[in-house]
């Protein structure tokens, strides 16, 4: 029972967390940026300064502790910058979810039973990968030892070198962070929390979906819905994001291959038919560069998927304009593939100890 709470609360913290970023970095008097678009964004813009916090506290050998209390006044400052600037809107919010959910009632409610379904899915499916083993020892070791991957999760060996797969991939030592701040253990933290977490987050992103393509339609967004979970389910094979979105929930890979590239899908409609939200070039990078820092496998995807609907949909609308913004949103993942690359090809190395 305590460690359901504890669950309920983390879980309950991080939307917190996503709205007060998402809120202050998408703040602009005068308008307003829906909440799910603003918790989403929030999330990338989060673990985006995470990483401009991390990598050079990693880089020259500080501890784990010291990221820790730099990250913990980071976070109250965001809090209470957002809840200055946007305390109305948050109240405005509030009134929006108890309109809409008197408007559409059944809506929600087969909504609230299809999230409930995915997240027991998620907590009653067996992992076994070595990839599952990586990130809660990965979380365990850098908690244990103080210091940010320094050591081997698997056997505890001090490493020569940082590995370039991961040193980039900043996501999972903010879960070491939280651990070590508040004293939740890393398997329920990791497994429970962030898995609940990001079945949310991804539900959040099929309710903005569904919502643009039938708006008031309730019943067509019912089936939307009803049919995206029935494909989820039925597509469970190695090569698809459904694989990832229920047997390896937490990982990187499920944040970049279902929340990441379904965020930018999202987006592409909203500009595609000109209702796109304020400030719709920042949302793309933040979401660009947050997913490269959750998962080196975003460097690739991200790119890809950005070109493929972004290059024909600027040459058809005549979007010239977007062109220098969609090279910046491109830009991080290139960066980072780059680097691994040098890396893999012995070009340069970063070491773990002062040299």
């Amino acid at each position: 029972m305590t460690d359901l709470l504890v669950i309920m609360a983390g879980v309950l913290f991080n939307f917190i967390l996503y709205l007060a970023f998402g809120s202050l970095i998408l703040y602009k008097k005068g308008s307003e940026t829906s909440m799910p678009v603003r918790i989403v964004t929030g999330f990338f813009c989060y673990y985006s300064v995470f990483f401009v916090f991390c990598l050079p506290v990693m880089k020259f050998y500080r501890p784990l502790s010291m990221l820790t209390s730099i990250w913990t006044a980071v976070v109250v400052i965001v809090i209470a910058l957002s809840l200055f600037l946007d305390h109305k809107v948050f109240i405005g919010d509030i009134k929006r979810i108890i309109e809409k959910l008197t408007n559409e009632p059944v809506f929600f409610v087969i909504f609230l039973i299809l999230l409930i379904f995915q997240i027991v899915v998620t907590a009653l499916t067996y992992n076994f990968t070595l990839d599952a083993a990586y990130y809660v020892a990965g979380v365990s070791t850098n908690i244990d030892t103080n210091m940010i991957n320094v050591y081997d999760p698997f056997t505890g060996a001090w490493q020569d070198h940082f590995e370039m797969r991961y040193f980039f991939a900043t996501y999972p030592v903010q879960d070491a962070v939280v651990c070590q701040l508040t004293g939740i253990s890393p398997l329920i933290w990791t497994k429970s929390v962030m898995s609940m977490t990001i079945i949310i987050l991804i539900n959040l992103i099929y309710y903005l979906i569904v919502n643009k393509l039938f708006c008031d339609d309730s019943k067509a967004k019912i089936i939307s819905l009803a049919m995206i979970l029935f494909i989820n389910l039925t597509f469970n094979t190695i090569y698809t994001s459904s694989t990832f979105l229920f047997t390896r929930t937490y990982e990187g890979k499920t944040i970049a291959g279902n929340i990441a590239i379904l965020f930018i899908f999202y987006m592409f409609i909203a500009i595609n038919d000109g209702s796109e939200p304020g400030r719709s070039r920042l949302i793309l990078f933040l979401t660009c560069l947050g997913a490269s820092t959750v998962s080196s496998t975003a460097n690739m995807l991200i790119p890809v998927e950005m070109t493929v609907l972004f290059i024909p949909l600027i040459i058809r609308k005549r979007l010239y304009k977007m062109i220098p913004g969609y090279l910046l949103c491109i830009l991080p993942g290139i960066i980072l593939a780059l680097a691994f690359v040098l890396y893999v090809k012995g070009y340069f190395v970063f070491y773990t100890y002062p040299r």
